[in-house]
């Protein structure tokens, strides 16, 4: 009996070999967009520390008290000190390290109103006239940095018959100080009057010393809170 034969011949060698896998590249365009995301999530990010930085930079300046008239010497009562936020104008103020005490104010300051370096000048040489004033004479509210007008009464003396004139013998003055009548103790020739202090050129204050002694001054307040 015949054994069937079995072929061993070899499988066929015409299937195509499998695929060799290939490593995904990330796109360039996306490598571009990302970089340049976050330079300007960066770029924003300092800007808007340099913006909040900057608006809470403050700078120290002087302010005004009260109102304060032009041709006021100033005083350390006049001022206070204040911190602002000026931004690029803080050359155009006077800053707190810098005083200006002793320096005339050119320009009214109302209270409250920042002290800008060209309402004040260096003081020009003058003289203090203080006048003695009756408290009838002399009405409420005149203090350092006011606006006085001052007028002078003369004749009307008691036994003389004569009719009492009024002028003004000066305009706009700028009042320096006042002192308020003495009380107590042992009292001088002016302790019962107010003693305004004005400071006029030399040839004003001359004139107006060899006025005062003809009559009666009386004080009117133009402006100025006083203080």
């Amino acid at each position: 009996m015949a054994v069937p034969t079995v072929s061993s011949a070899p499988a066929s060698s015409s299937m195509p070999p499998a695929p060799s896998p290939r490593r995904l590249s990330r796109p360039r365009w996306l490598n571009v967009r990302v970089v340049g995301g976050i330079l300007l999530v960066i770029a924003a990010v300092v800007v808007g520390a340099r913006v909040i930085g900057g608006s809470a930079r403050t700078t120290g300046v002087w302010a005004a008290d009260r109102n304060l008239a032009a041709g006021t010497v100033l005083t350390a009562e006049d001022l206070s000190a204040a911190e602002v936020n000026l931004g690029d104008n803080a050359d155009l103020y006077i800053t707190s390290a810098a005083s200006p005490i002793g320096r005339t104010v050119v320009t009214p300051l109302h209270a409250g109103e920042l002290l800008a370096a060209s309402a004040v000048e260096e003081s020009a040489s003058g003289r203090v006239v203080a006048v003695g004033v009756e408290p009838n004479n002399m009405p409420p509210g005149v203090g350092h940095g006011s606006i006085i007008d001052l007028y002078l009464t003369t004749g009307g003396a008691t036994g003389t018959g004569g009719t009492p004139t009024t002028e003004r013998i000066g305009k706009d003055i700028t009042v320096q100080s006042v002192t308020a009548p003495a009380t107590g103790g042992l009292s001088g020739a002016t302790s019962n009057r107010y003693q305004v202090s004005v400071m006029l050129p030399a040839a004003g204050a001359d004139k107006l010393v060899r006025t005062l002694p003809n009559g009666e001054p009386i004080v009117v307040l133009v402006s100025g809170e006083g203080g």
